[in-house]
């Protein structure tokens, strides 16, 4: 009597009420080896799938064998011994060692010619099997982003309803995801911090433990909560009811990638790295001092000493109202958009029309091209290179198509965001998170300065013309005019 291993196998998430459950196959072992005068010396009872390597009880147990320490060992069925070819490869490396390997289901004689291949090709199509399975839910996964519907486990603050079903808000954990949001967009919290506090508040994730850091990392990078799904960088529009508006998820992205830039939550300062002294035009750094920010100059022999940030920021503010527009100011520029709209749409119509006409000319030569090809009038390599040529052009003309297109959208929304900025420039400044800020700032006045108490900066254009408008409108000789100066209580 021969001592022997016996190997069963379920997956993970395999349904065990088919018939081939762990206690099944430990009994239809038991009867072959009963039949064969074999005696199973230890079960290797393995619970993972056989699509991959690595099962680990599988590769202890091949070790044994190769040291000799039973005769052979017995299986229930060919796909549960193995489901990927390198697997089988190792299988196949007993048996050419004199290692005995029997499958219960299959009546195989391993070591003929005929049994082999006959036990290769059922390897070969449990292999195929898994590909083909794998590329069919991959399929269907994909299929299901198409339609809106998130196919796979619901992210922390949603419920699952089931396969093939929107996802739906808890009303408990959905409304503490979005207290993570609200507090992280006031940018006092880490997400250390936030991940302690929001335990207290009672957030849990799906297995119902805490959220821990890179949780919470998770939950606030994730675009499921504004109703887009993303899946190795593609983005789908999602059915599910959002959980927050586009703009509290903005501002939580802008924080977020201020903080990766800036190498960490600590010491992230309003001006860090934008103020600079005005007489050594080194950057100024920031401290903390008795609750108070403190920027100074790190030179000895300099005169610039220190200033605190809510002096700076009264001269931010002070330069912010320089650039706000008036009511009439407003009406005119929205009128000029209109306007400006209007004949933009005229004009690039008539360029569009044009294009369209030229392209429509050249698909017609394609034709023409075809018929003459078919009719063996021209031979095929001069039929191929003139229908490359025409491509190209139609080719060409489609990118013009688009840039025209494109181009107004851009520039209007551009135009757009100006006077938006420009409509309630402090109370837009007051709202903004300190990401948002420092952005804010350096789009209008990159180079801030500290002279003695003082802030001297310079400011970019089209907000260089409209803080000095009344000057420009009144004298001409003060366009040249490249910087201004806030002043306490100007």
């Amino acid at each position: 009597m021969k001592n022997v291993y016996g190997y069963i196998r379920i997956s993970d998430k395999y349904k065990q009420s088919d018939g081939a459950s762990l206690p099944e196959q430990k009994r239809i072992l038991l009867e072959y080896a009963k039949a064969n005068n074999l005696k199973i010396i230890h079960f290797y009872e393995e619970k993972r799938t056989a699509s991959k390597r690595g099962r680990p009880l599988f590769n202890e147990m091949l070790d044994n064998l190769l040291n000799k320490k039973a005769e052979g060992v017995i299986m229930h069925k060919i796909d549960r011994s193995s489901r990927n070819l390198h697997d089988w490869a190792n299988i196949g490396d007993l048996i050419d060692n004199n290692i005995e390997v029997y499958f219960a289901h299959e009546n195989l004689n391993l070591r003929e010619r005929g049994g082999r291949l006959s036990a290769d090709i059922q390897a070969v199509m449990a292999s195929d099997y898994v590909r083909n399975l794998r590329q069919e839910t991959i399929k269907g996964l994909y299929g299901r982003l198409e339609q809106g519907i998130w196919p796979f486990g619901a992210p922390v603050g949603y419920l699952d309803n089931g396969k093939a079903e929107l996802k739906t808000i808890c009303s408990i954990q959905g409304k503490l995801v979005k207290e993570v949001f609200k507090k992280y967009a006031t940018g006092k919290y880490s997400v250390k911090s936030l991940s302690i506090e929001m335990e207290k508040l009672g957030l849990k994730n799906q297995r119902g433990n805490r959220v821990c850091k890179n949780g919470i990392t998770k939950i606030l990078k994730n675009p499921f909560y504004i109703g887009l799904m993303k899946v190795k960088d593609q983005t789908y529009t999602g059915k599910h009811q959002s959980l927050l508006s586009t703009d509290l998820f903005k501002r939580v992205q802008t924080i977020i990638n201020g903080r990766q830039t800036s190498n960490g939550f600590k010491h992230n300062y309003l001006f860090r790295k934008i103020l600079r002294c005005h007489e050594c035009n080194y950057v100024m750094s920031g401290e903390l001092q008795k609750g108070m920010v403190y920027y100074r100059c790190k030179t000895k022999s300099c005169p610039t000493k220190c200033i605190r940030e809510d002096h700076i920021e009264h001269y931010v503010k002070n330069m912010l109202s320089t650039i706000s527009l008036r009511s009439n100011e407003l009406k005119q520029i929205k009128d000029y958009m209109s306007s400006l709209r209007e004949d933009r749409e005229e004009i690039n119509k008539k360029k569009l029309d044009i294009l369209g006409l030229q392209k429509d000319k050249l698909s017609s030569q394609k034709e023409r091209l075809l018929d003459a090809y078919l009719e063996s009038a021209i031979n095929k390599e001069e039929y191929e290179l003139k229908k490359e040529s025409i491509l190209f052009s139609i080719r060409e003309l489609e990118e013009k198509i688009k840039t025209i297109n494109t181009s107004q959208v851009e520039k209007m929304k551009g135009i757009e965001e100006f006077v938006e900025l420009c409509n309630k420039p402090l109370k837009f400044y007051q709202n903004a998170v300190l990401e948002e800020k420092r952005e804010l700032l350096q789009n209008i006045s990159p180079n801030l300065t500290a002279k003695g108490k003082g802030i001297v900066f310079s400011m970019l254009s089209p907000y260089l013309e409209l803080a000095n408008r009344d000057i420009l409108l009144s004298s001409a000789q003060e366009r040249a005019r490249t910087s201004t100066r806030c002043r306490t209580g100007s």
